[in-house]
């Protein structure tokens, strides 16, 4: 136990241990917060020694609140399970469901205080009383805690699989998942999901670190492990079993769905819904029903143990939160059916899913024969009435807060009790004030503790002690029994400190020393939870009637996969002769069917069947408007394709000048990381993502060569660019270099230069603003400042490019947001930019950026996992209600938030604010837009960034960056006059937290949408997963055309061959300018009479399928690394299971291919009883070994093409394996090319 001294400290203050002593009945506590956490675990103690319950159930005024008492707990309570009752991320009367995470860990919760329970009767039984158990704490927020809960939610058992155990049937399997609401999908990508591959189940459960992969050997479990849902690779993790509960509170059982089948004709308005429960389908917002389709629903206390404690903290916050989820749950309600129902009231009356009262809660924990063994405590940092006239402090007096607090007639608690104790002042960042606090209890012979969650700061604040002189002890768990005149440092978590005058004793947290609170939740959970990754598994997804580009062709439409059989093989003799016909063998292969332009008039169209092993020759077609078919044959599209690449010659030499021009420039090149770097990184308060940590070693690795950096940071709205650009340019002033970063926007500014100063607290850095919001003089102080080396960082809008600014010496420029430059800003970058690392970060790219970086003339890193405890945003795209609005306000000032009304007019902004007011008057309303004056503007800013307004209603000043972590509700009026990189910048501005975001785009019901406006808000509402700012960037191109990007010229080369075969082509040119490859791409047919293809019965899902064949395609390829093709057949493998004849003779096919390409064959062909391999350009001794080791073979000069017999024995064809493996021997002896390495094609049934 971490904090164990601070438990033995508590016991020696007479008022704490007094309070302490009051442990088995109900009681007021009046305490300072920071003692919030060390009471209740001595009150758990001292249950525990006195043979009482040590089980407590928490209850906070909000849910931010109850991750802080989780985390705080924790170091005091090292054999304690503490745990999470979330709650529900909707209301309860809202249409959305709650999501599976959430649900899981509220069934766990319960299910573990039922397990815990009967576990203590049995040692009861046993044992007798007073053994000894370990603690059971559960923390839950008001919402949570007073929402009624199904009574039968552990009726249900869990799904439990055990490696190597036997008796399982899949298919019932299966249908046991759906009944405990888990969708079968045919990826899984998040809790709640499961799929089914021949004889491998992959699921996710809700509870689960990771989702489990189950490989079975007929009804016998033959491996059980865990994979990512990234790359749906196996990880290395072992796992013995898994339990699978249920992923809704509401189970679709026999008893709903006849309640349902009741209710469908009595209320025709919920028909579509009641209809698909009927029927045992999961549909969203079901749950809003359940007061209608439950039996029964209970509070919280019927899940309670018996004996357990119930501590309420600060519970005049508590009782106001819940008279406000009362009244809002009941307004949203009639807000939510009147827009269901168009304007009618709700159909039914649904008043048992009402949150409770307080009263109630306790009333139902307090009664009955369990409840009479059960404890209330109120703990408050108010006076509870303990402290009158001539009673001491710690005395035990009758209490008069439980009275007002439950209200009339409800059981008050019997005592109160005041702790004589104080907070700590915070330091707000001053070290200095802090150690001079710390000086002076120390010298008054105090003991004192300085606790902090990350290693680095621990470690920084015990520097910063032994540099003041003061005795510093670093430990990792207190002892018992601490010493006088001792500073303590320890890595645990604390939320804030305390003081206790009379045992002369301070506890100092993180946020009273560094001036911060960290969001301690963050990290203590980062290594525990499932990172939710955005699916990096990225097929080319078609549907029919999308237009493709072929590299040969041109552009066609898609129209579906077909298989077919080929028979080009050789004519068996003899007995296979049937009629007297020979018989040639058949193969199956599947293709893609395109659709071109006819080539004769007025019939229908051609087609195309592309072999799936050459989809390497095929992307999705994005270049604006719809294009017109090309015509199979003709010179249109040769005639297209050869301007594009004369076009893209005159880029590429640019390209290819900068890059060459950056890598023989003298950069410099940065030390090695410093034992202050890992301090700082340390300091972090979350836990950073794979791709942040990667990205961080790429950027460090840049710098640390001679070279100038100059790359690309991609990653969507709120994944954590911020923290790599913060760790960069400490690297570079570390080293007496200076930094720059430029930032779009002068709120932007403030808010970056609040984040720099708060993670360099405590280190000698000193960083300024530079923007219209500075005043002349701060300007003149902060531009001499950079000339003479006393400012480390400017952080500055296009004034730091102005000439009048100089710099001492610029290690890093970063740019923030850099899509919204313009090129005159990046041509005065360059003055900058000589010799210097740059590092641009970019939310949504813009197709230039993307060319550079994909052509690998800029380095690109790419965040595409979210943040832990990221969710999606609940996108609505509708018409404007008034209604709809004024519930969706008030719905997230329920949960202390705030919300973004953006109304893009100045003219009418404040008529808009007006009407929003009339609709919401308890709300505290603000108006902001770029016309008005500056520092009117910031002021406004930083008073919603400080909470001290619930909306602001805004034009698209908010729409760049701007980071109100609290404000998670967006409603944009008017959405379909915006383009659809704003909407997607402008929704990016919520959802930055733990809580459950929603976007709402509306557009007037009484306009018509044009086509162009219908296309943008479906596809910002079909694009709200995390992570999809780079598919809007694309389908943003596609929308409006690429005029304005990159000149009509440009344009119209994009628009004719589509954007992706662009990119290729720039990146070809570039190559060939390098020296790398030679340009172009030549097309190969490969075909051989061999059943090579990816069954249905082995991928049933055509979406995978196609992304097999994609990675198998692209692995073959000439500028594939060595190696791809065992790592897609590994994949492969891992997640089908052991691949199938035909599998494995695709994958030797795409070996051969590899050869083949190598070789710079265009042909390799059966026809007949031989094989046509094209261009034939042997050089003698190649021509004498081929007609040498292939008898029979001759070299057609006319059409340079060499005709080798085909193999066979007895009479008969080889095997397929064997014709592979033939022709692999073959191209590698004749065709490749001297130095080449071949491809081993045999033992190809997998690893």
């Amino acid at each position: 136990m971490i904090f164990q001294g601070v438990l033995s400290v508590l016991s020696r203050s007479e008022s704490c241990d007094r309070a302490l002593g009051e442990a088995g009945r109900n009681c007021d506590f009046s305490v300072p917060e920071g003692l919030n956490a060390p009471l209740l675990a001595g009150l758990l103690a001292r249950r525990a020694a006195a043979g009482l319950q040590p089980m407590l159930f928490v209850m906070t005024a909000t849910s931010r609140e109850a991750q802080v008492v989780r985390a705080s707990l924790t170091p005091y309570l090292d054999a304690a399970e503490v745990l999470d009752f979330p709650a529900w991320e909707t209301l309860p009367h809202e249409r959305l469901s709650p999501s599976a995470e959430a649900v899981g860990q509220r069934l766990y919760a319960l299910r573990r205080m039922r397990e815990w329970e009967a576990a203590g009767n049995r040692e009861q039984e046993t044992a007798g009383e007073g053994e000894s158990r370990h603690p059971l704490v559960i923390v839950a927020s008001v919402r949570a805690a007073l929402q009624p809960l199904a009574a039968n939610l552990l009726d249900v058992v869990p799904i439990t699989l055990r490696q190597k155990s036997r008796g399982h049937d899949l298919a019932d399997l299966s249908a046991r998942l759906v009944h405990l609401a888990y969708t079968r999908v045919d990826m899984v990508a998040r809790r709640g999901e499961f799929a089914v591959r021949g004889g491998i189940l992959d699921v996710f459960s809700p509870t689960a670190e990771h989702p489990v992969r189950v490989e079975f050997f007929g009804d016998e479990i033959d491996d059980l492990r865990a994979f990512s849902v990234a790359d749906q690779r196996s990880l290395a993790t072992e796992i013995d079993q898994i339990q699978l509960g249920p992923s809704r509170e509401m189970l679709l059982t026999e008893s709903v769905r006849q309640r349902a089948r009741e209710m469908l004709h009595e209320f025709p308005n919920l028909a579509g819904m009641l209809a698909r429960v009927t029927e045992g389908i999961p549909v969203e917002g079901m749950e809003s029903l359940a007061p209608a389709l439950l039996d029964r629903l209970v509070p919280i206390s019927h899940y309670l143990p018996a004996g357990a404690a119930i501590a309420v903290l600060e519970p005049e916050r508590v009782i106001g939160r819940a008279h406000s989820l009362a009244d809002t749950n009941r307004e949203f309600l009639g807000a939510a059916w009147s827009a269901a129902t168009v304007g009618a009231a709700a159909p039914i009356d649904l008043a048992a899913g009402d949150f409770l009262t307080v009263k109630k809660l306790r009333d139902a924990a307090l009664g009955g024969e369990r409840g009479a063994s059960r404890v209330w405590w109120n703990i408050s940092a108010f006076n509870t009435g303990a402290v009158v006239e001539g009673v001491p402090t710690g005395a035990v007096v009758e209490s008069v807060l439980s009275s007002a607090v439950v209200g009339v007639g409800g059981a008050s608690s019997e005592v109160a009790v005041r702790i004589e104790a104080r907070s700590v002042p915070s330091f707000y960042g001053n070290i200095t004030g802090a150690v001079d606090h710390i000086a002076a209890r120390l010298r008054d012979g105090w003991t004192v503790v300085v606790a902090s969650a990350g290693h680095g700061l621990v470690e920084r604040a015990r520097d910063v002690l032994s540099e003041a002189e003061l005795p510093a002890r670093l430990v990792e768990t207190l002892p018992t029994e601490l010493e006088a005149g001792i500073a303590y440092l320890v890595q645990a978590e604390a939320h804030r400190g305390f003081e206790l005058p009379d045992v002369s004793f301070a506890l100092i947290a993180e946020a009273e020393f560094y001036g911060r609170t960290a969001s301690y939740d963050a990290r203590q959970r980062g290594g525990k939870l499932a990172t939710r990754r955005r699916n990096m598994v990225e097929p080319l997804q078609l549907k029919p009637g999308d237009f493709v580009v072929h590299t040969t062709h041109g552009v066609g439409r898609f129209l579906e996969m077909v298989q077919r059989d080929v028979t080009t093989g050789p004519r068996p003799k003899g007995p296979h002769r049937t009629a007297g016909v020979p018989q040639a063998p058949t193969a199956i292969r599947e293709y893609l069917v395109l659709e071109y332009a006819p080539s004769r008039r007025g019939h229908p169209g051609d087609r195309l069947y592309v072999p799936t092993d050459q989809l390497d020759l095929l992307s999705r077609y994005v270049g604006g408007e719809s294009p017109s078919l090309s015509r199979m044959g003709g010179s249109d599209w040769a005639q297209t394709k050869s301007r594009a690449r004369r076009a893209v010659r005159d880029i590429a030499v640019e390209l290819a000048k900068l890059y060459s021009a950056r890598m023989s420039a003298a950069g410099y090149a940065f030390a090695p990381d410093t034992p202050w770097q890992r301090e700082l990184e340390d300091a972090f308060p979350f836990a950073e993502t794979p791709d942040q940590l990667q990205t961080i070693d790429e950027v460090k690795a840049d710098m640390e060569r001679a070279i100038p950096m100059d790359r690309l940071l991609a990653g969507d709205v709120g994944f954590g660019k911020t923290e790599v650009a913060v760790r960069a340019a400490f690297k570079a002033i570390q080293e007496g270099k200076q930094v720059v970063m430029l930032v779009p926007t002068t709120l932007l500014v403030k808010q970056h230069v609040e984040t720099f100063t708060e993670r360099f607290a405590g280190f000698p850095v000193h960083v300024r603003a530079l923007s219209r919001f500075q005043t002349d003089r701060e300007t003149r102080e902060t531009v001499a400042g950079l000339s003479d080396g006393s400012i480390d960082m400017v952080i500055g809008t296009h004034r730091v490019l102005t000439e009048k600014v100089t710099f001492k010496d610029v290690g890093l420029v970063i740019i923030d947001e850099e899509q919204r430059f313009g090129v005159e800003h990046k041509d005065a970058l360059k003055k900058l930019k000589t010799n210097v690392d740059i590092l641009a970060m970019s939310a949504t790219p813009i197709p230039r950026t993307l060319e550079m970086a994909v052509t690998g003339i800029r380095e690109m890193s790419t965040l595409a996992t979210p943040p832990e405890d990221r969710h999606p945003i609940l996108t609505f795209v509708g018409p404007y209600s008034g209604q709809q609005v004024a519930a969706a306000v008030r719905r997230e000032m329920l949960r202390e938030g705030q919300v973004f009304f953006v109304h893009n007019r100045v003219a009418s902004i404040n008529r808009a604010a007006a009407q929003l007011a009339e609709l919401v008057p308890e709300a505290r309303i603000a108006v902001a837009h770029g016309q008005l004056n500056e520092h009117v503007l910031e002021q406004i800013v930083v008073d919603f960034w400080e909470r001290r307004y619930d909306v602001l209603v805004c034009t698209t000043i908010i729409e760049t960056g701007l980071d109100i972590s609290n404000a998670n509700t967006i409603i944009i009026d008017r959405a379909d006059k915006y383009g659809l990189s704003q909407l997607h910048q402008l929704r990016g501005r919520v959802g930055r937290s733990r809580e459950r975001a929603y976007a709402y785009f509306l557009f007037d019901p009484e306009v018509p949408l044009s086509e162009t406006a219908h296309d943008r808000l479906s596809t910002i509402a079909a694009n709200n997963e995390l992570g999809s700012g780079m598919q809007v960037a694309l389908k943003d191109l596609e929308i409006r055309g690429a005029g304005n990007l990159l000149g009509a010229e440009q344009a119209g080369h994009i628009a004719g061959v589509g954007f992706d075969l662009y990119l290729r082509m720039i990146g070809e040119a570039v190559s060939t300018f390098r020296g790398d490859i030679a340009e172009g791409h030549t097309e190969l047919r490969l075909e051989l009479p061999v059943d090579a293809r990816i069954p249905e019965d082995y991928v049933d899902s055509e979406r995978l399928r196609l992304e097999a064949y994609q990675k198998l395609s692209a692995a073959s390829g000439p500028a594939a690394a060595e190696g791809q093709i065992d790592e897609v057949l590994t994949e492969l493998v891992d997640r089908y299971g052991p691949p199938p004849l035909a599998v494995t003779s695709l994958v030797a096919i795409s070996r051969v291919r590899r050869v083949a390409q190598r070789a710079g064959l265009s042909e390799v062909i059966t026809t007949g009883s031989r094989l046509r391999i094209t261009p034939a350009q042997l050089a003698d001794s190649r021509r004498v070994r081929l007609t040498r080791m292939y008898p029979g073979s001759v070299i057609v000069a006319a059409t340079d093409t060499a005709i080798v017999p085909l193999p066979g024995v007895d009479g008969q064809p080889l095997s397929d394996a064997d014709l592979i493996e033939w022709l692999a021997s073959l191209l590698t002896a004749v065709f490749l090319p001297a130095g080449e390495p071949g491809e081993a094609v045999a033992g190809t049934s997998g690893p």
